[in-house]
């Protein structure tokens, strides 16, 4: 498993609806090096108790008049926790990633780690295919649009029915490509800024800023994906398919300036 700049693999938007109904992940893979040991948790339940493990964001810009509170991790049932020794970077990038294991089921889990990164008021960059499916471990992230910092969450369901959580927290402020801003899968609006992407096992997300409104985004998107060969589920808005390629496009608006995120997942059978 490789987790790269600001990782996910999906895309959506932060509205208050609940996350689709999750197929099992696969059997957490290994353990991490080191003793694992029990970490705070402000989550009220059996086995979590104290308070909540900082994600070690990035610095608040300077220049922000109101920064948004450190988020803080808060994974409720937690029976493990381990720490993974130092940083991984990848495209200037670095990133620190915790491992922990929690007594709760996959879909309240899921839906309490949703209801955190709306709370903290994180543009979730996640889509409803990520999260279903059959092939992949469920993921989520989320962006601080203040900091640059991004936030992902690996669900993978162990077969004591305990659920194992990969958690990396990235500052994708850091971000140096290498090369153009042009992805090879997706196109990408004229203007864009602060582009960053991802990859993991065959899934692939980008995300974006641009001066420009939904609609805009839309129409853009319809046009450039409808040329080419991309056809667009009429029953989700934003979801392109092309044979067993799908794409999936979603916007939110931050200050003056539209988040746009893509995610594009391979093997998706067409309906």
């Amino acid at each position: 498993m490789v987790l790269a700049t600001a990782p996910s693999v999906g895309l959506g938007n932060t509205s208050k609806s609940s996350p689709p109904k999750v197929h099992p992940a696969a059997e957490a893979k290994g353990s991490a090096a080191g003793k694992s040991k029990r970490p705070p948790s402000s989550a009220k339940t059996p086995g979590a108790s104290g308070k909540p493990v900082v994600a070690q964001p990035s610095e608040q810009d300077a220049g922000t008049s109101s920064p948004r509170p450190a988020f803080r991790w808060d994974i409720p049932g937690v029976t493990a926790w381990v720490e993974s020794p130092g940083l991984q970077v990848t495209d200037g990038v670095p990133m620190h990633l915790q491992l922990a294991r929690s007594s709760w089921q996959m879909d309240p889990l899921i839906q309490h780690m949703v209801d955190r990164f709306r709370a903290a008021g994180l543009f979730i960059s996640s889509s409803p295919e990520a999260l279903n499916s059959p092939i992949a471990e469920p993921m989520l992230t989320a962006l601080d649009t203040q900091t640059l910092t991004a936030y992902t969450v690996i669900f993978q369901k162990n077969q004591d029915n305990t659920v194992t959580l990969i958690l990396g927290t990235s500052d994708v402020s850091k971000y140096t490509p290498a090369g153009s801003l042009q992805l090879e899968w997706a196109p990408v609006m004229a203007g864009a800024e602060q582009v960053t992407r991802s990859n993991l096992e065959g899934s692939q997300m980008a995300m974006y800023a641009v001066k420009a409104t939904a609609a805009e985004v839309r129409e853009f998107y319809q046009v450039e994906l409808r040329r080419a060969g991309f056809a667009e589920d009429p029953e989700q808005p934003g979801v392109f398919q092309r044979g067993t390629e799908q794409l999936t496009i979603r916007t939110q608006p931050e200050g003056d300036s539209m988040m746009v995120g893509l995610y594009r997942k391979l093997g998706v059978q067409p309906k």
